[in-house]
């Protein structure tokens, strides 16, 4: 640096051109001090010491090499065999020091700071040796480097590792005397170094107590001392490396596994540990010790060597901001980084996103040579019966847990094979083996030509999100790179640093992320969750929900983040041919994230007129559900504490509040004018909830109203659809006592089980009743004749000219059974001036909703407006009921009550 030229005030220099002359250590006043205190302990009798600590990192001695002060350990030693000792410079105030960092402040390269370190350190570790173990054991003591230090990686604060390897047990007074000594030089020369004396022996020792000992090894260079002894050393240490290679192996990757999972396991933080966080240093260090294990991965770490520059410039420059081992990328560190004359051309987010590909790269060959080498362990037959897994199929083979593929070249000539490999591991829950993901990484040229076209993707995407782990496959299909290939928008968020002071990950970790909270839901033990694992189960369509969450933060970092989502949505969608009506959830979905989250945080979510402006946004319960549980997901995500219990509660409360809003809405809100867009025939809508209009495609309403004037010459009419996995009974019809009870008992005696019901009425009498069911016998398609019998017995009860009590006495009845929850009866008087609100939640049995539709019915009960949803082995059923015109009275509650209770 010029003369005349100034340090920046926030950078690295700023530190040593205000303190270089008088303090050149961080730690020196405490040193001082420290040294000072034991000179005082020392002078009046020796005591044994178990460590030396060397700024502020404990060193263990073995017992064979426990030290013990001297009363003169202060002065100079003569005789004894000792050469007169000099006090070396302290390395932080040598001519060297201040080279290496004004060359790295200059260039940002870190390959001079490692060098330049290493080598200062390598002179004065040697000097020190031969300042005090030399002449004591000339032919019996050797001194490696071993780690870090032993590659040649010494940062300006980071400590060096060495292993002083001796013949045998050092007992003698002089050897531990000459230890002690080696370490007060290495004290006073103010670096921070590690080193433990070990046996010949002790060093071949593959116990699991000395396996971290064996894996430092890995690592060793020759310093000083017996060339005699290292060679022992290198002719013995191979041959027990290759011999316990699978033990040596089986700790590092728990080692490695325990440190991953302590980052969560993403290498997306957006305040990394450039040391130790997936995807930085300590991952380029694994990838090398497991090269040296298992020699057939040591081309993917020759490959990697040129990524460890990034990571190791940003360790270079925390140490010297912050003048000790710092190796947390904070934020204020980020800034000033960006100031640096090395990097003033990119701001800090760009910066980041750079590093952040970078560590991407590191993480995944570092979990794929986890993977390697967890896999190595297996023996020729466990391999052939893994082989011959009945999970495999003509495409995929499953062996040791891990999916490939039979015929790779595949890829070549059929790119829809990923649509199934991504159906497979989301339905089995098995990851893809390493060679699978570098094979789906050469075919993304082929992949992304192939998803480009628009086509009819949704009925494949669809199946994949569907599936119990849809989040693996997701995440498989970004380890990969491929996400980028089917959908391109993700590319803006790849990576991408989120400046959100909640957010503890990039916009694409945290989008992942809230997919996998989804996915845990149905896992989850704590009450205050279940609740929203409940509103999962209820969900029809849950891969619209994923898909929405697929694109939710696309928009980051933009100037309107929720419009640019919802159009890098609506891109994929038409691209990928999703239907209308999905394609409208979905944007809803984006659109609307923030509604319920900003909702929670509010004062007023027991304010009436709160509730239906929410209400009025949400629209119906199908999409309050949807909204709820990715609400959830979306905060979830964003770091751990962000969900507090506080947070929960609101959540359940402004979905409780909107559910009974938008229940209420289903008697009081009725529709009184036809909207201008449909045509004559639409009067016969009028009367129904407004609810209808809301969940009804176009379409839809237009079917109906063909199905009105269809059942203008006989009173009724009938059509029967099939859809996914089950079908869908729509009836018009006059309505007249027990019709709904009638119609829901005529569908289970033909032995549909029934999964959703709602029956609307309008201001004329007449009704639409909607039931989808599901065959489990198959009975429809095995028997196509059996499809008009349906209609026409439908058609007869319509009519009164069947009754569906007889049908039901042919239907065998479930005998008692033990419930899984108790039968929930509620009822509610106040949310309808002219009908009680009866709301039940019970498990669900075939017959169920006749049972209770029953109830009303022979108790004289009008039923006006039914909400039925199954889910599972969970049924919740809503009903609008009168008699006589008027609400229904307490007495009358208490009895229908006790009766619902007891058809549950």
């Amino acid at each position: 640096m010029p003369a005349s030229a100034k340090p920046p005030l926030n950078g690295p220099g700023a530190r040593r051109a205000t303190a270089a002359s008088t303090i050149t250590h961080p730690d020196t006043n405490k040193k001082m001090a420290m040294s000072l205190i034991i000179r005082i302990l020392f002078q009046r009798r020796p005591r044994p010491i178990d460590n030396l600590d060397f700024a502020h990192k404990r060193i263990q001695l073995s017992a064979a090499c426990r030290l013990r002060d001297t009363r003169g350990l202060e002065q100079p030693i003569c005789g004894s065999g000792y050469a007169v000792e000099t006090v070396p410079e302290k390395l932080q105030s040598s001519d060297a020091w201040r080279r290496i960092e004004d060359e790295f402040l200059a260039t940002g390269r870190a390959a001079g700071v490692l060098s330049g370190l290493t080598e200062a350190t390598d002179a004065i570790v040697r000097q020190a040796y031969g300042a005090s173990i030399q002449p004591v054991c000339p032919e019996s003591a050797e001194m490696l480097a071993v780690g870090a230090y032993g590659r040649r990686e010494i940062f300006p604060y980071s400590a060096a590792d060495l292993v002083i390897l001796l013949e045998r047990n050092a007992q003698s007074e002089p050897v531990k005397g000459a230890l002690a000594r080696f370490a007060r030089l290495l004290w006073d020369a103010g670096l921070r170094l590690n080193y433990t004396a070990r046996t010949l022996a002790e060093c071949l020792d593959t116990r699991e107590q000395n396996l971290e000992l064996i894996v430092n090894l890995l690592d060793r260079r020759f310093l000083a001392g017996d060339r005699a002894l290292d060679a022992r050393l290198e002719a013995r240490l191979p041959v027990v490396l290759l011999k316990h290679a699978r033990e040596i192996r089986q700790h590092i990757s728990h080692s490695a596994r325990t440190r991953h999972a302590k980052y969560q396991n993403t290498c997306h933080h957006l305040e990394p540990d450039v040391k130790e966080a997936p995807g930085g240093l300590g991952d380029l260090s694994l990838i090398d010790w497991l090269a040296k294990l298992n020699p057939e991965y040591r081309s993917s770490s020759e490959k990697l060597k040129p990524s460890g520059e990034l990571p190791s410039s940003a360790r270079s420059f925390l140490h010297y901001q912050a003048g000790q081992d710092q190796n947390v990328l904070h934020f204020d560190a980020q800034h000033s980084l960006a100031q640096q004359a090395f990097v003033s051309s990119k701001k800090p987010a760009e910066w980041m996103r750079e590093y952040l590909r970078n560590a991407r790269m590191i993480f995944n060959e570092a979990r794929r040579a986890l993977d390697a080498s967890e896999r190595t362990h297996n023996s020729l037959l466990e391999n052939f019966r893994e082989y011959r897994t009945r999970l495999s199929n003509g495409e995929f083979t499953v062996s040791r847990d891990r999916v490939l593929l039979r015929n790779p070249a595949q890829l070549d000539t059929d790119p829809a094979i990923v649509f199934r490999l991504l159906e497979f591991v989301a339905r089995h829950g098995i990851q893809m083996a390493h060679e699978t993901e570098r094979r789906l990484e050469t075919a993304y040229a082929l992949f992304a030509e192939y998803c480009a076209q628009p086509q009819p993707l949704w009925s494949e995407l669809k199946s994949i999100l569907r599936c119990p782990h849809a989040a693996l496959a997701l995440r498989a299909l970004e380890n990969t790179g491929l996400l980028t290939a089917l959908f391109p928008e993700w590319t803006d968020i790849q990576d991408l640093p989120v400046a959100d002071p909640e957010h503890r990950y990039t916009a694409d970790e945290h989008t992942l992320s809230s997919i996998e909270c989804v996915a845990g839901l149905p896992a989850l033990t704590d009450p205050t969750r279940q609740r929203f694992s409940e509103l999962l189960s209820e969900i029809d369509n849950p891969a619209l929900l994923l898909f929405a969450l697929l694109f939710h933060e696309t928009g980051s970092g933009g100037s309107d983040p929720l419009g640019i989502a919802a159009k890098h949505a609506r891109a994929a969608m038409a691209r990928i041919q999703m239907h209308a009506e999905d394609r409208s959830t979905v944007e809803f979905l984006i659109e609307h994230q923030h509604d319920l989250a900003t909702a929670m945080t509010g004062r007023d979510l027991d304010d009436p007129a709160a509730a239906r402006a929410l209400a009025d946004r949400v629209g119906t319960v199908e999409l309050l559900k949807l909204l709820s549980v990715f609400t959830y997901a979306d905060i979830s995500a964003a770091n751990s504490e962000a969900l507090t219990p506080w947070r929960l509660e609101q959540l359940s409360r402004a979905y409780s509040a909107i559910n009974h809003e938008l229940t209420r809405e289903l008697e009081t809100d009725r529709i009184q004018q036809v909207p201008g867009n449909l045509p004559e025939s639409a009067r016969f809508i009028k009367g129904f909830p407004v609810r209808y209009l809301r969940a009804r495609t176009p379409g839809e309403i237009e079917a109906h109203l063909r199905l009105f004037e269809l059942s203008r010459p006989t009173g009724v009419a009938v059509q029967l659809d099939e859809i996914e996995a089950a079908h869908r009974l729509t009836i018009v019809a006059r309505d007249r006592p027990s019709l709904f009870a009638s119609f829901a008992g005529a569908i289970t005696s033909f032995g549909m089980d029934i999964l959703k019901a709602e029956a609307f009425s309008n201001v004329n009498g007449l009704v639409l009743d909607t039931f989808v069911f599901a065959d489990p016998k198959r009975m429809l398609q095995l028997n196509p004749s059996e499809v008009e019998r349906l209609q026409d017995l439908v058609q007869r009860v319509a009519l009164g000219k069947t009754d569906a009590q007889r049908l039901m006495r042919n239907v065998s009845q479930p005998g008692s059974r033990k419930r899984a929850h108790s039968p929930q009866v509620q009822f509610d008087s106040e949310a309808c001036a002219t009908a009680t609100l009866v709301e039940i939640v019970a498990d669900d049995r075939p017959g169920l909703l006749y049972s209770l539709a029953m109830v009303f019915s022979s108790s004289a009960c009008n039923i006006d407006t039914v909400l039925i949803d199954t889910k599972g082995h969970r049924a919740i059923d809503v009903f609008y009921v009168a008699r006589d015109g008027r609400k229904l009275s307490a007495e009358l509650q208490t009895m229908l009550k006790e009766k619902l209770i007891s058809v549950c």
